[in-house]
């Protein structure tokens, strides 16, 4: 998420969040969390601030996204923003495309236990829980945007699913290992939609494409993928559909979806092994840093991923 919305947040409840919740025993919740981060911490993330507290009267986060009609993004960081509360995004929906986005956390410094947090499953909050943490890797922060933010969404499924099965919860653990396979095949069905939206829209705008021609075949392609995704399997963590079907709620999840695929491979090529997926991402890292500028490209990522990934298979450990 923005860090200007995450300093407004902390500053926000830096103070009475911390008022309110200093003379209240922790949830089960916050418990199961803080056991969640102690686990993080073993496969070296760092020690955050985040969940230590919570705030009974935050319900959620409510923040609003909108894009053109005919314009469609790369990621939520070109989409417009506003933040909001729960009554919606008050955006004239006839004229942008609009997401309202009501979440359980973000990524800034001390994000208290909310309400919704509180009251979400297991498999949601510990890998919102998880997603979270690793925002905080400084090795993982060394990727490209786009391709740290799929690697987050992996790593806090994966992340989750491996604590849960360390705490006894193997129903919780196999819900969330199913759901690092769904996403993958959501991630395919977003990344194509995505691509033939762009080109859909380039069309209209040299000419080739009449208004309502571009408006059918719109409606068309999120019609296909509202019924595609459906088929994707079960899902207790994440949304197999993207959260809106339109520009903005398909923009928003490319941020997330735009290299899981490719990252996903690399985790299988590591025998699905969350230890050897981490050491190979953080080494992958630290190579990308000493690039410089060249190192922080999309496509220099892309491809030394790629290379890990083949060179896992001629060393025998594609599983």
């Amino acid at each position: 998420m923005r860090a200007g919305l995450a300093v407004a947040l902390l500053l926000l409840c830096a103070v009475g969040c911390a008022r309110r919740s200093a003379s209240a025993p922790p949830t089960e919740r916050q418990r199961q969390i803080a056991r969640l981060q102690e686990f993080s911490q073993e496969k070296g993330m760092p020690r955050t601030g985040n969940f230590r507290h919570a705030d009974a009267r935050k319900a959620a986060y409510y923040l609003c996204y909108s894009s053109g009609k005919w314009e469609l993004p790369e990621d939520y960081n070109h989409l417009r923003y506003k933040e909001s509360d729960e009554r919606g995004c008050g955006i004239d929906e006839t004229k942008f495309d609009v997401y309202f986005h009501r979440v359980e956390a973000v990524a800034m410094v001390n994000t208290p236990v909310t309400q919704s947090l509180e009251e979400a499953s297991d498999e949601r909050a510990l890998m919102v829980a998880a997603h979270e943490e690793v925002h905080e890797d400084p090795q993982l922060q060394r990727f490209p945007r786009e391709v740290a933010e799929s690697a987050t969404t992996l790593l806090g499924i994966l992340t989750a699913a491996e604590f849960a099965m360390r705490d006894g919860d193997v129903a919780t653990a196999t819900h969330l290992s199913e759901d690092a396979r769904t996403f993958d095949r959501k991630a395919k069905a977003v990344n194509a939609l995505h691509a033939r939206l762009r080109a859909l829209y380039a069309e209209h705008r040299s000419g080739k494409r009449s208004r309502a021609e571009t408006a059918d075949e719109k409606a068309r392609l999120f019609a296909e993928h509202a019924a595609a995704c459906k088929t994707f399997g079960n899902a207790h963590s994440i949304n197999p559909c993207v959260p809106a079907f339109n520009n903005a709620g398909l923009a928003f999840d490319h941020t997330y979806t735009r290299m899981y695929p490719l990252l996903y491979a690399l985790f299988e090529a590591n025998h699905s092994n969350l230890d050897l997926f981490l050491k190979t991402l953080r080494e992958l890292g630290e190579k990308l840093a000493r690039q410089g500028p060249r190192g922080r490209r999309i496509a220099e990522a892309e491809r030394q991923i790629r290379e890990a990934i083949g060179a896992a298979g001629r060393s025998g450990s594609m599983p």
